[in-house]
């Protein structure tokens, strides 16, 4: 005699479906954070090759940096009429900056966790022109304060040579945000991340409960190195503790003597 096979009840198999959810569930974070530490990596070792890449730039200019507002880009508003804060998503005009020849591989200007997120976010910055495609190229800003004297507040350089501060205390380039918060009225706009309260840090790394303004960036100093930094605006912009001078941006001024 031929013995019946038993399959599986409904009830089981939804006893089956809900166990499996529920791994799902406990999982998927776990995964995203993985995801988003590999990004991290990602972004770390792009900015050391901006840091390489300062060396053979400073060598071949007579030490000098480029101006930071022209250092990937030659202009903001490469046709009459451009909207100029949408220079950074749209590959229709492609990098002609000094600086951008000295790191060929076009991935390395593109923070891997900034590229996920414009495509959610990137319509979300300051006079957006919806026509202009969103798809970013690079995602990194020069410290204004570096290659020119009198382009922040006064007191930049134009020299490597002429920076007083440690070199380990003065970044080169840096990640901001593509959108507004709170005492924080410009983004990703140009090339320079202007540390005098007018631009500032990104935070969009290691974010909490997803809240995309309470993380941290990576930065490449004047040295080379690369660390993770944490913008000194506070969600209370008033909240003066971690600015420097109370008013900048921390690593951007250049020089030992405060302003």
């Amino acid at each position: 005699m031929y013995r019946q096979r038993r399959g599986f009840t409904l009830i089981e198999l939804l006893v089956v479906i809900a166990i499996i959810a529920v791994l799902l569930a406990i999982l998927m974070p776990a995964l995203q954070r993985v995801k988003e530490q590999a990004r991290e990596m990602t972004c770390r070792s792009n900015l050391r090759q901006y840091g390489l890449a300062q060396a053979l730039y400073l060598d071949d200019n007579d030490d000098r940096y480029p101006r930071a507002w022209v250092s990937l880009v030659k202009t903001e508003q490469p046709v009459s009429g451009y909207q100029r804060f949408c220079r950074w998503h749209d590959p229709r005009y492609p990098a002609d900056g000094p600086f951008w020849p000295y790191l060929k591989r076009g991935k390395v200007h593109l923070c891997p966790s900034f590229a996920v997120l414009a495509k959610s976010e990137g319509q979300r910055h300051p006079n957006h022109v919806a026509s202009n495609p969103v798809i970013p190229y690079y995602s990194y800003s020069m410290n204004a304060y570096l290659g020119s004297r009198s382009g922040v507040s006064g007191g930049g350089v134009l020299k490597r040579s002429e920076i007083t501060r440690s070199k380990s205390e003065v970044f080169f380039f840096s990640a901001e945000n593509m959108w507004l918060r709170p005492g924080c009225n410009w983004v990703l706009n140009d090339n320079a991340l202007c540390p005098d309260g007018r631009d500032w840090f990104g935070t969009f790394h290691s974010t909490k409960s997803g809240d995309l303004n309470s993380g941290t960036v990576n930065a490449v100093f004047v040295d080379a190195h690369v660390q993770e930094v944490r913008s000194a605006l506070k969600e209370n912009p008033s909240d003066n503790t971690e600015k420097e001078f109370g008013k900048f941006e921390k690593y951007g001024w250049p020089h030992k003597d405060p302003p």
